[in-house]
């Protein structure tokens, strides 16, 4: 914190940057297009908007990553934006590419949903505390075939590819400090849609990045601020994300018994999937650099952190990401309708990398794991399993992770869920983003 304080007060009394002239048309701010949609800097939105009849499309490589089990993104984004009257602006963008890898997941001992979760009754109560699940909430129903896919940090991992969302949006600015306010000020508000149907537990998982499959809704209050040549953007959100279906069924039963009367206890029970939604807070810099022929190169910076709120479903281990990017850009000479730049980007969260966790699917000493029976897992330990409770009148729900909870002794030689603890791996780390903006002129 102290440093971040001795950080603004030098830009607040660094000495005059010579800027070009008309170079303030092309400040990052007004002139780029946002990842989140709209005109901002990289991820951070600004409550400025195109003028009216002005068109703008954008163009990023964004990688960044997510917990719990490490996962990494690789999108690429496609986006748009028409000004219209009354200083309103409507945005959209498009991800042809979105790729999710992981090298931390442990399908055995944390499966993925959804999961069919038979709890034996006999001799004892088997139902396990949570979590059942360990999965980033981007992508929760990341599958993977483990047989010939080493999960193993830092190289070897799962990479699945597909589409991302589809975003809608529009932005209108409502003070704005050339108007006389004390500062910039603007609303927007948002719709995802999700262009993947969700596959669960599928052999052609690289076909999928494993997300929700749901729509998601949000909205935004946009702050900005010119404190001498520095402009200073304030960005807090909120987003509902939608909850699928499926998360995972149980059905309790009695080992004790052969008889499907007597062996199922009670009817399955089916829960969806509750994921957190979101609150978000950040805040992005904007500082003319040096000049570079006719336009000036402009740094920019900005901090991001996501805190998941409300209820949902539990988790190995919750992590709010943080992060920061710091870049550069120009205007392309001598096309000034063009800009261009890159950044580096930190993740702040380590979460736990180096630490140990261990599954909660073990028997109350801990000294053994219970039976993971997934098809993807272990195959014919699956069919053994799925034929035990088929013969007995159980039935699965449709490809569906697939784990036997018992402390019945007489089922020993099925564990397979390990109880020693697992390397947690969150290396997070750097990563270069790429954007592009063009001001391609009036709409009409």
């Amino acid at each position: 914190m102290r440093n971040l304080v001795w950080f603004l007060l030098v830009l607040l009394f660094m000495p005059e940057i010579s800027l070009a002239e008309g170079s303030e048309e092309h400040r990052p701010s007004r002139f780029n297009l946002s990842v989140n949609g709209g005109t901002g800097l990289m991820r951070a939105v600004s409550p400025y908007t195109l003028e009216s009849g002005e068109v703008a499309a954008g163009f990023f490589i964004m990688n960044y990553d997510r917990y719990p089990a490490d996962v990494d993104f690789v999108e690429l984004l496609l986006q748009g934006a028409v000004g219209l009257p009354g200083r309103t602006e409507f945005f959209f963008r498009v991800s042809p590419t979105f790729r999710s890898n992981s090298v931390a997941q442990d399908p055995v001992g944390y499966p993925v949903p959804p999961l069919d979760l038979f709890v034996d009754t006999f001799p004892t109560n088997a139902l396990r505390p949570d979590p059942y699940f360990l999965y980033a909430q981007e992508v929760p129903y990341k599958t993977y075939f483990v047989d010939g896919i080493k999960i193993r940090p830092p190289g070897d991992g799962a990479f699945a590819s597909s589409t991302g969302d589809i975003v809608l949006g529009l932005k209108a600015n409502l003070f704005s400090e050339e108007r006389g306010h004390p500062l910039g000020f603007g609303i927007r508000g948002y719709a995802e849609f999700p262009t993947e149907t969700p596959a669960y537990n599928v052999p052609n998982w690289r076909d999928y990045a494993g997300v929700s499959g749901e729509r998601d809704y949000g909205f935004n209050l946009l702050f900005s601020k010119m404190l001498r040549k520095v402009e200073i953007l304030l960005d807090v959100g909120y987003k509902k994300i939608g909850d699928p279906p499926r998360a995972f069924r149980i059905q309790f039963v009695n080992s004790a018994f052969d008889d499907p009367e007597h062996f199922l206890v009670g009817e399955p029970v089916e829960y969806g999937l509750d994921l957190h939604n979101i609150l978000s807070l950040g805040a992005g810099m904007t500082v003319p650099a040096f000049d570079l022929g006719m336009f000036p190169v402009w740094f920019m910076s900005e901090f991001s952190y996501e805190r998941y709120v409300g209820s949902g479903t539990s988790v190995e281990r919750l992590v709010h990401p943080a992060e920061m990017r710091l870049g550069l850009q120009s205007n392309l000479p001598p096309y000034k309708a063009i800009s261009f730049g890159f950044a580096w980007q930190l993740t702040f969260n380590d979460a736990g990398d180096g630490g140990l966790r261990w599954s909660n699917l073990v028997t109350p000493s801990g000294e053994q794991g219970d039976i993971n029976f997934s098809e993807l897992v272990d195959p014919e330990l699956s069919e053994i399993v799925q034929q035990y409770f088929t013969d007995r009148g159980a039935t699965f729900s449709e490809a569906s992770s697939k784990v036997f909870s018992t402390d019945n002794a007489a089922f020993d030689e099925w564990r397979n869920i390990s109880t020693d603890p697992q390397v947690i791996v969150g290396q997070g780390g750097g990563a270069a983003l790429f954007f592009l903006t063009w001001h391609i002129g009036s709409a009409w």
